[in-house]
């Protein structure tokens, strides 16, 4: 199949750092090349640039907002009056719009037969795709979810943008139960293909002989409230009276509340236990995580990202929040735990650093977990399935 990958987000060393979404095209449309497929990548964010990434042909454009001040400035001035807020709509469906022009003068251009197009939910993307090319909306994770269920602040013309989207997409992946819950609420969306988030579990083994930095407590993501970073800090500020040796490991985009964490961190004398790795590569995480003693996910909303998945096949204990998506992977107290406050995490994440019998069982069936049911080659069976079925069913 010709496929082509419409999004904000796609991980590479050539463009912007990037969240889980991106991450996630990455992975998707290497392994669809592996499977004989030809894999176009259509990006719209803040550069132009053309390359190939293993086979994938990768071509990013400048969105309408970055390509033009003035357009920008209305958008940024319309959201604050709520008199003006349907010309604040109109100017994202134009942006909308604007992408559906250049993604279709690029396959012009470029006499692509594309046979499947997928996007990401969030943002609404493809709003105006039309019905020539059939395509599929995986539910990553709408700005419209994150502001009703997780408390995020988000720009009216995003979420405007996503409900209309939604009237319009016939074919909509849920990447977990939760997932298929929270957009039937928030959109009406009846029909959903549920196909879990899957990672390589061969790139993200355990270290036959890891180097494990002792009491080393790893948080992966963005460093930001949204993810917990504040509730990381507060644990480890309580783990560390009883665990002297402890540290705190931060992997993941640094963001302005980093300065707010800096202070405290000052604050509390802790400057020498919290080390700031960064954004890293795939195989910086992978070398980074095998040495983690424990790992903490804090994080106040997600729709089933890939974080947690990978952590738990490099065998690691994980001790995360008490959030649905979560509980589809973690049993607590067999691969895992789940926690539903910070001494909750401080008991779960003393027991771990105490007792090796405990944490090597944690991380055995952690690691079996992601093998048995959220595997890269089931995710990618599934997803080519529901792809054919899509296009056989396209009129």
């Amino acid at each position: 199949m010709n496929i082509l990958i419409l999004t904000r987000e796609y991980k590479s060393n050539k463009l912007p750092p990037c969240g889980g979404t991106g991450i996630f095209n990455t992975l998707l449309a290497k392994e669809l090349v592996k499977r004989g497929h030809q894999i176009y990548v259509f990006g719209v964010n803040k550069t132009n640039i053309d390359f190939d990434d293993e086979g994938v042909r990768v071509h990013y454009t400048k969105n309408l907002f970055k390509r033009n001040f003035l357009y920008d400035l209305f958008r940024s001035v319309t959201q604050k009056f709520p008199f003006l807020m349907s010309y604040h709509f109109k100017i994202h469906e134009k942006e909308k719009r604007d992408i559906s022009r250049r993604l279709f003068e690029y396959i012009e251009k470029n006499n692509l037969n594309i046979d499947m197009i997928e996007c990401h939910d969030f943002e609404g993307l493809s709003l105006f795709l039309g019905k020539k090319i059939p395509y599929v909306v995986r539910c990553h994770g709408s700005f419209s979810v994150l502001e009703k269920y997780f408390g995020y602040k988000v720009e009216a013309g995003r979420k405007h943008c996503e409900r209309e989207a939604f009237k319009k997409a016939k074919n909509v992946i849920a990447i977990s139960r939760f997932s298929e819950q929270v957009n039937r609420e928030l959109f009406g969306v009846s029909k959903f293909k549920l196909i879990y988030n899957g990672i390589n579990i061969q790139e993200f083994r355990p270290d036959s002989n890891p180097s494990i930095i002792p009491f080393s407590i790893f948080y992966i993501g963005n460093v930001t409230l949204e993810k917990g970073a504040d509730t990381a800090f507060r644990v480890f500020t309580r783990l560390v009276e009883k665990f002297p040796l402890a540290t705190l490991h931060f992997v993941g985009r640094e963001t302005p509340y980093k300065a707010t964490l800096d202070k405290e961190i000052q604050a509390q004398h802790l400057t020498d236990k919290v080390i700031f790795h960064g954004y890293q590569s795939k195989e910086n995480i992978i070398r980074l995580l095998n040495s983690a003693a424990v790992l903490i996910f804090p994080s106040k909303g997600e729709t089933l990202g890939l974080a947690l998945l990978e952590a738990m096949a490099l065998a690691k204990p994980v001790a995360a929040s008490n959030l649905d998506p979560f509980k589809e992977l973690i049993t607590s107290g067999e691969n895992g735990y789940i926690c539903d406050t910070d001494a909750d995490f401080v008991n779960r994440i003393s027991d771990i650093l105490t007792d090796t019998t405990l944490a090597e069982t944690l991380s055995k069936k952690a690691r079996k977990t992601v093998v048995d049911h959220f595997s890269v080659e089931k995710m990618m069976t599934e997803t080519l399935d529901y792809y054919t079925t899509v296009t056989q069913n396209h009129n």
